[in-house]
Formats: C-alpha cells, sequence, structure tokens
C-alpha cells in the first residue's frame, strides 16, 4: 500500500522512503548546486519549525521530493550542530508531525507500517465487535514505548488486556506509532556520522544556531522569574530542568523534586505548568492537578517540599555532587547557601 512518493514524504523513516533516497546517492556538495536549493531551505525551515512550534508542518504544495529530501539534510544539520536539546526537540517535532498524519489514515496503513517498520505484532480488530478499540497489539510491543508516557492511562494495568494483546483506540495506536518514531529519529541523528559541509551549508548551520541560541535565551527569560536564581540550583535541580526544557522524559521522581523545588524557591503554578508544555505525554489538565496538590493548594493543604540529597541518590537522580553538595543534605540548603555566595 505505501509506494508513493506522497507516503515517503510523509514517513521518511519507512524502509522504501530510506531506499529512495540512497538510491539517488546524492553527495552533500550536490545540496549547493541551484537545483537542490528548495531542499536545503526546506530542510532549514522544517528545524526552525520544530524550535518555534514544537512541530514540524505538512502541506503537499512544496512538492512531495522536496519534503522527502529535505528530512535527510535536516538530519545532518542537527547532527553537526551537536546540540542535545535540538536533537531531542527535533526529533519530538517530527514525531509530532507524523502523530497528526496517522490519524487521518486508514487503519490498514498503520498497521503496514507498525509491522514493516517495527516488527510489530499487531491486528486490526472488527469495530462491530471489539467497539470502542480499533487494534490489538502484543503487550510486549507495547510496552516498549508506553512506560515513556507518564499519564496514568497509558498504565498496563489501566488498559485492556486479553491473552497477552492490548486493546488500542486509533489515536492510542499512532502515539505509540510516533513514539517509535522519535525514538528512530533521535537514534538517527546521534548515530549519523559528522560530514565535511561546504561553507554555503555551513552558513544555513550557522543561521539555525542563531536561531538555537535565541529559542534557548528566550526559554530563560521567559521561564525563570526575577526572584528565582538559577545560577543557584544545585547539580540534580539544573539536570532535572535541562531535561524538562528539552522535552525529555523524566521519572515520577523527577518530576516531584523538580516540580517541589521551583514551587519553593517562588515559582508561580501557572508559570511551571508551561514549563512541562514541551513533554510529548503533556497532559495539562493532569499537570495542573499534580502541580496544585504539590504545591498545597489541593487535598491536605501541604506544600511539599523536595527529598533530601540521600533519596536522590538512591533514585539515581544525582548527576555527581560538586564540592558546594558535600556540606549539604537537601536541594533547598544548597541553594539558600549559593545565594549567600553568589551575593557575596
Amino acid at each position: 500500500m505505501l509506494v508513493s512518493k506522497e507516503d515517503f514524504a510523509k514517513y521518511p523513516f519507512l524502509i522504501g522512503a530510506v531506499e529512495y533516497v540512497k538510491n539517488l546517492d546524492l553527495k552533500t556538495d550536490e545540496l549547493s548546486q541551484p537545483e537542490f536549493s528548495a531542499v536545503v531551505t526546506r530542510a532549514e525551515t522544517r528545524i526552525e519549525e520544530a524550535l518555534i512550534d514544537g512541530i514540524t508542518k505538512w502541506e503537499s504544495r512544496r512538492g512531495y521530493e522536496i519534503e522527502l529530501l529535505s528530512y535527510p539534510v535536516a538530519v545532518i544539520f542537527v547532527s553537526n550542530i551537536d546540540d542535545n536539546y535540538l536533537k531531542k526537540r527535533y526529533s519530538l517535532a517530527e514525531a509530532k508531525r507524523i502523530q497528526s498524519l496517522l490519524k487521518e489514515e486508514v487503519d490498514e496503513k498503520l498497521i503496514e507500517i507498525a509491522i514493516s517498520v517495527f516488527g510489530w505484532n499487531v491486528k486490526n480488530l472488527p469495530l462491530e465487535v471489539y467497539q470502542p478499540f480499533d487494534f490489538s497489539l502484543s503487550f510486549i510491543d507495547y510496552l516498549r514505548n508506553a512506560p515513556s508516557f507518564h499519564d496514568y492511562r497509558w498504565k498496563l494495568v489501566n488498559k485492556r488486556l486479553i491473552n497477552g494483546e492490548v486493546f488500542l483506540q486509533k489515536d492510542e495506536f499512532s502515539r505509540l506509532i510516533s513514539e517509535e518514531v522519535r525514538k528512530y529519529i533521535e537514534k538517527t541523528i546521534n548515530t549519523s556520522p559528522k560530514v565535511e559541509l561546504n561553507p554555503l551549508l555551513l552558513q544555513r548551520i550557522e543561521h539555525i544556531k542563531q536561531r538555537l541560541n535565541l529559542r534557548k535565551e528566550r526559554i530563560r527569560i521567559k521561564d525563570q522569574p526575577q526572584n528565582i536564581i538559577s545560577a543557584a540550583y544545585p547539580p540534580c535541580i539544573k539536570n532535572l530542568y535541562d531535561f524538562l526544557i528539552s522535552g525529555q522524559h523524566i521519572s515520577h521522581v523527577g518530576r516531584f523534586t523538580l516540580t517541589s523545588f521551583l514551587l519553593n524557591v517562588g515559582m508561580k503554578v501557572d508559570k511551571l505548568i508551561e514549563l512541562y508544555t514541551p513533554i510529548s505525554d503533556f497532559n495539562q489538565r493532569l499537570t495542573r492537578y499534580q502541580v496544585e496538590h504539590i504545591a498545597g493548594v489541593r487535598g491536605s493543604g501541604t506544600k511539599y517540599t523536595p527529598p533530601s540529597c540521600e533519596t536522590l541518590k538512591t533514585h539515581r537522580l544525582c548527576p555527581g555532587p560538586d564540592d558546594l553538595c558535600t556540606r549539604i543534605k537537601h536541594p533547598l540548603a544548597y541553594y539558600r547557601r549559593k545565594i549567600r555566595m553568589i551575593r557575596k
């Protein structure tokens, strides 16, 4: 079924799409030629869309050839820039685009993608028998991706499981495929060898770097209240914060630690909720409930504090102590003492 150039342009991770590009045997030097100008421009635009909007756009009017070829060029650019935030931001943006496209496809196409690319054990369910479910997926394949989503709805215990198969609706199945795609793209970027680029392509990369630095600076300005001193964050909090703004997955303990710390040093609930939007499984209603509970707005009214350093080490959330860490036992104590040091 997946034989058209449109399908390859939509889903450049498909085996057929990869082989098509490979058979063209394009060299990076050729990309500077006028006939590839639109491809290179589109590659740069894809990355900018990821930085600005958090999702790459699909518009067939650009031409399927341009869309298809711009993807590997964008991967080359991101790989050469070698910035972890950009790698994860771009991978997630492409995965979100693919998820939105998959929702509009016929069920047979989703099954073909899942089987041919990822080797999943999946079946299409007759709607009149299994309504409201559309697919059944081996719980082994399900568990490869679902644990990345922290929403309680994705826990296996909350899914219908019969004879080792998890029953799913179409939007859920599309989400699982997109998560597999996200990991695939990120792995492709990380394993792509850096190549020598000519001056014209290096100019493109410099422009992307400028947009990247601007984006990072805006995040710092927007998300940090004036009364919070990020330079005083302990290493564990800085590490978790960097993970968060780059859209990386954080464990439940990690989220609780970061949330309770930021609330205790003065960040407002609404601002903290905004911070979680880059996470791929972001759910505003659930996130608000959890943040307000930690803040003491809901439930018992108790405002929670982050775990001790010893507890964070137990959960492997300590990236390694600095000199000040050796003299304190709690992240908030670190923050207060580091502020005094900075002000002196």
